[in-house]
């Protein structure tokens, strides 16, 4: 860590990156993280976990790896975004791990914001403000986050944001415990790590419109399947720490 010449704390960091079939917005995401964040942070890394892509993705990094020092880690065959996550976040060697969704809904100069706090708190999560998301994904996120609070006690507006700050630490600590909510890893972790009293907190971030299109439309008949699975995952997961206690 060392200050600028504005007396700005400049720290390394390790932004993860996890990646699949983003053929369309990858480019510019990559390109954009390495100029408005990488750049500015010397000693810094960029890792990119690719998933498995069928749409082109990996030639696309592979160029850009040999443009820029990317450290790309190809996947042969689709692991999931639960896993991917998982995996990704056991890669970085830098005490400071930046994580970021690879579909160009961030501003990643966001990120220096974010790390102004981290002297202060472990987890500082990106929260979306205003959100652009379809309507559908603002209830449901509301929902979801009010049911947090219900069973946990814990109040958050965005507690899974794929836009986080999150001292490896911490990663040590609850990251392969985090296997009970599979399509809400970025919230079990922070869960977890809340009830092991690390400090947390969610700074207002840039949010975009998805510019490459939705990653699928939303099946309304599947919603109370849905609900049903994660409310279920939600108690194991309150039962699971309660039992740790």
């Amino acid at each position: 860590m060392r200050v600028d010449c504005h007396g700005t704390m400049q720290r390394r960091i390790s932004l993860v990156m996890p990646v699949y079939n983003e053929a369309k917005a990858v480019e510019k995401v990559v390109r954009d993280c390495h100029e408005k964040l990488i750049k500015k942070l010397p000693g810094s890394e960029f890792i990119i976990a690719e998933d498995g892509s069928t749409d082109g993705t990996k030639k696309i990094l592979r160029r850009l790896a040999k443009e820029m020092p990317l450290r790309v880690v190809m996947g042969d065959e689709r692991k999931g975004y639960p896993r991917g996550i998982r995996d990704a976040l056991k890669l970085p060697k830098n005490d400071i791990v930046c994580f970021s969704d690879s579909d160009g809904q961030h501003d990643p100069s966001d990120f220096l914001k974010m790390l102004d706090y981290v002297d202060r708190y472990d987890i500082i999560i990106g929260m979306k403000k205003p959100r652009r998301d379809p309507f559908h994904r603002l209830v449901l996120s509301r929902a979801y986050n009010s049911l947090i609070r219900l069973l946990f006690g814990l109040r958050f507006k965005d507690i899974d944001s794929g836009f986080r700050v999150i001292r490896k630490k911490v990663l040590d600590d609850v990251l392969d415990k985090s296997t009970t909510l599979p399509e809400c890893t970025n919230s079990e972790i922070t869960i977890r790590a809340a009830k092991k009293g690390y400090h947390i907190i969610e700074v207002p971030v840039t949010h975009y419109p998805r510019a490459a299109g939705d990653t699928k439309s939303f099946n309304f008949r599947k919603l109370p399947k849905v609900v049903h699975g994660l409310f279920r995952g939600l108690l194991r997961l309150k039962s699971d720490i309660s039992s740790a206690k």
